[in-house]
């Protein structure tokens, strides 16, 4: 079993009657991918019971965070917050709008894997090749906005996490979920960030763009 971390980020809006079931399916399959896995739900705001019921996944799973908007944000707000608050190694996000088809979860995974440094790499390469994709920070600005331009797609997809930022704990968010980078720094209760996965398929980007906008 690996040891790297994921977390299964699910955005929902009025979503009570499905949400047991794609969550169990999601768990199911998240336990044979690594050891360490979590899923957090997101309810954007929903007017029916999907927080109670995410709210009763939690109490029964420990693998479960919950993140509430009390209005309706769309899908930007959500992924902007699971970069910033999610530790893990790898996140993979749900676009929130089509039916979940848990074995997308298995190809992004290994897919990430395969890009992925060997858990054997030494530390000082580790950071040196850190360093290296660090220095792409302004390029993928520019690449993400050019990618707004490309058709759409749906489903799944792996989402860069971003460094922890402490002005945005004032904001009142909660604290960042459990499931942590295997390459954290020990020395804080916060862990630190790890290394940077590929940029999102350009895609994907526009229909995250175009949820958050409403079309």
């Amino acid at each position: 079993m690996l040891h790297k971390s994921l977390t299964v980020v699910l955005p929902v809006y009025n979503g009570e009657t499905r949400l047991r079931k794609n969550v169990n399916e999601v768990l199911e399959l998240a336990s044979e991918l690594t050891s360490q896995f979590g899923v957090l739900i997101i309810d954007d705001g929903s007017s029916d019971d999907t927080y109670e019921v995410a709210e009763e996944l939690a109490a029964h799973y420990p693998q479960v965070k919950v993140h509430r908007h009390r209005q309706r944000r769309g899908l930007g707000s959500a992924i902007d917050y699971a970069q910033r608050r999610v530790r893990s190694d790898a996140i993979i996000m749900h676009d929130g709008v089509t039916p979940i088809d848990s074995s997308e979860i298995r190809t992004l995974w290994n897919g990430w894997l395969a890009q992925s440094p060997a858990e054997h790499t030494s530390p000082a390469k580790a950071n040196s090749m850190q360093g290296s994709l660090a220095e792409l920070t302004g390029l993928s600005a520019v690449h993400s906005a050019l990618e707004r331009a490309h058709a759409r797609i749906v489903g799944f997809q792996i989402v860069s996490p971003l460094p922890f930022d402490d002005a945005f704990a004032e904001l009142g968010a909660a604290e960042p979920m459990t499931t942590l980078r295997n390459d954290a720094p020990r020395t804080t209760a916060r862990k630190g960030v790890g290394q940077i996965p590929t940029l999102p398929r350009p895609k994907f980007l526009t229909a995250l763009a175009n949820f958050a906008l409403g079309e």
